[in-house]
């Protein structure tokens, strides 16, 4: 199983500031059809740890179809 930490994550997702990563992560947004996953342990800084097979399937599923969608419309 690898990892991600939140500045490679962030790296994925266009170079996202902090608070925009934590914005996809709350069940009340409104930009996917799922949030994005929780990191599976958390510490401050750059350091929290996400599951890269769980965020990979998040960003194929979501994040990177709803670009598609937006550059559609």
């Amino acid at each position: 199983m690898g990892y991600l930490t939140s500045k490679e994550i962030r790296h994925k997702l266009k170079n996202c500031s902090p608070s925009t990563l934590w914005r996809y992560q709350q069940p009340n947004q409104k930009m996917f059809e799922k949030p994005m996953p929780q990191p599976i342990k958390k510490c401050a800084g750059s350091s929290s740890l996400w599951d890269e097979e769980m965020f990979n399937e998040w960003l194929l599923k979501y994040f990177n179809n709803n670009q598609m969608s937006n550059l559609s419309s």
